[in-house]
């Protein structure tokens, strides 16, 4: 039986852990999603200057695996900051800080790729007579994009960014391989802990159950939230391309 010596022990490492996951969560989401739709715009583009360097963008992030991204990053992103901007802005922060928040970054462009291609695929899902129509009546581009084009293609993108999102709370764990301060990472620290403390290892059973449990939690409410608002904003006979 667990004691509650054993969980006021590990809740110091749970709530660093969680307030730490929620933090990412909170900047890897919103970074990943406008990433995302600047990209799938341009993907869709008349310009080709634009084209060529989305296209570049996705292939490339969703190419290469997380973890040798998120390593990469964490090893080598300060080395890649021009020495002037570090002075400026990053003199008071702590190299390993700036490491990890690099890897979180690329967290947030990993995700990006994929949600361009939603995004994409929204965008394309709008008929194009509705953008001559909406030419034929005056509207230049800019408000036909407002106007037409933007409330169908971010009504078709909901269903996939929701499961989208889903995957970047679940993602975040992978921060622990460089020791970032999220829920799992913190959780496995822990374990040195158990057996300083003369705890069983086996308690570590509990301390995973706890961990996955809270990620269900978290992304059964995101991917609820997301399908509360496209059954809001539906529209009948509207059906977004496969990507």
């Amino acid at each position: 039986m667990l004691d509650g010596t054993f969980w006021f022990y590990y809740f110091r490492f749970f709530r660093t852990g969680l307030f730490g996951t929620l933090g990412y969560v909170a900047f890897i989401i919103p970074v990943s999603a406008l990433v995302g739709f600047l990209t799938g715009w341009a993907r869709v583009s008349r310009h080709r200057v634009l084209v060529w360097p989305a296209a570049v963008f996705v292939d490339f992030f969703r190419g290469i695996p997380q973890l040798i991204m998120i390593i990469f990053a964490f090893l080598f992103a300060p080395d890649f900051i021009p020495q002037p901007i570090m002075d400026r802005l990053f003199a008071n922060v702590p190299l390993r800080d700036i490491s990890v928040n690099a890897a979180a970054f690329v967290l947030a462009l990993h995700s990006g790729a994929y949600q361009a291609e939603i995004f994409r695929a929204g965008f394309q899902s709008v008929p194009k007579g509705q953008l001559e129509a909406a030419q034929a009546l005056g509207m230049r581009g800019w408000q036909s994009m407002r106007d037409v084009v933007l409330p169908q293609a971010l009504r078709l993108s909901l269903p996939p960014l929701g499961n989208e999102f889903a995957v970047v709370i679940k993602d975040t764990s992978l921060l622990a391989a460089i020791a970032g301060a999220e829920l799992f990472g913190k959780s496995t620290d822990f374990r040195g802990v158990l057996a300083i403390s003369g705890f069983p290892l086996t308690w570590m059973f509990a301390v995973l159950t706890v961990i996955a449990l809270i990620y269900f939690f978290m992304t059964f409410t995101v991917t609820r939230i997301l399908l509360v608002l496209e059954r809001r904003y539906s529209t009948p006979g509207l059906e977004a391309m496969s990507i």
